[in-house]
């Protein structure tokens, strides 16, 4: 006697859904450029290198570190939900920057979904991205998500937050 199975993965990520999602995504880094710890000219450039790497299926989740004297690093971890099982869409903000001191500065880490393409790798790497940051340590906490259609990003906050 013989048994077959057959496993099916689909996706729905389409571009359009990650460009949707990403608007959500790039108000929330507006906060960071308000706070004055990211240039805007960067935080555009994150978004349009995470908008590459969720279409080129490169991405598991990205966190952006916040960096403040005399604290631990702590941040916001957004993770690529492509199954269709996301359904949740909350509203962009909710990021409480205010009462950080000066000198506090924003950082971004990607975790890759997999080993990086040549084609990814150079790209990134034209684009001034290094591949040694490590991810934040800690428990996850106040999740939202964004999302269009199945297709997402659940954001958690990670560390010990003022």
């Amino acid at each position: 006697m013989s048994y077959t199975a057959t496993a099916t993965a689909t996706t729905t990520m389409t571009e359009a859904r990650v460009r949707v999602v990403m608007q959500k995504v790039r108000a929330n880094f507006n906060a960071f450029v308000v706070a004055n710890f990211v240039v805007a000219a960067k935080a555009d450039s994150w978004a349009e290198d995470l908008t590459y790497l969720q279409v080129a299926g490169a991405l598991k989740f990205f966190e952006i570190q916040i960096l403040s004297p005399g604290r631990a690093t702590f941040g916001i971890r957004y993770t690529m939900s492509a199954d269709g099982s996301l359904q949740q869409d909350s509203a962009s903000g909710g990021i409480n920057l205010y009462g950080l001191p000066t000198g506090t500065t924003a950082g971004i880490y990607v975790e890759p979904s997999g080993t990086l393409s040549d084609t990814v790798r150079a790209y990134l790497t034209s684009r001034g991205w290094a591949f040694n940051g490590t991810s934040l340590d800690g428990s996850p906490t106040e999740r939202r998500a964004f999302s269009k259609d199945g297709y997402g990003l659940i954001r958690e906050h990670i560390g010990t937050w003022p």
